[in-house]
């Protein structure tokens, strides 16, 4: 499955391991992830908020942007706080993948992007229904 295979192929690169992972498709999300430390950190409360603050955000990132249309689609939103950063990448307009990391534990984000999104055009971008890969990559995570 295209997206159990992404979910370890995040895990084999050797760049920490995901503190959230988020779903999304329309106003339906999951954290389908998340890293044990997030409990002592934020409340039930806090961390569904922030998952639907990052949702939101990945609506404002849909994979379709026709003021950059001359660029050609969206492939990815890469958020730089000051203690993790947030990749989204989308699915299509309306669904996609939120994956965040410790900004400490990535030694080479650039890396980390290249490669997921290399898999995500070889595997599935064309061949899988957006629907089909964020259920299989959260199948993965919720084991």
């Amino acid at each position: 499955m295209p997206a159990d295979s992404l979910a370890r192929h995040i895990r084999s690169l050797d760049v920490g391991e995901p503190r959230t992972v988020v779903r999304y498709d329309g106003d339906d999300y999951d954290t389908v992830h998340q890293a044990d430390d997030l409990d002592e950190e934020l409340t039930d409360e806090e961390l569904e908020e922030v998952a639907k603050h990052l949702v939101l955000k990945g609506f404002d990132d849909g994979l379709e942007q026709p003021e950059f249309a001359r660029f050609g689609h969206l492939d990815a939103t890469v958020r730089w706080f000051h203690e993790v950063v947030v990749l989204q990448i989308p699915l299509d307009d309306w669904s996609g993948i939120i994956v965040s990391f410790d900004r400490d534990s990535i030694s080479d984000t650039g890396r980390l992007l290249d490669e997921i999104l290399e898999f995500v055009e070889d595997e599935f971008h064309h061949d899988t229904e957006p629907d089909e890969v964020a259920d299989e990559f959260a199948d993965e995570f919720a084991q």
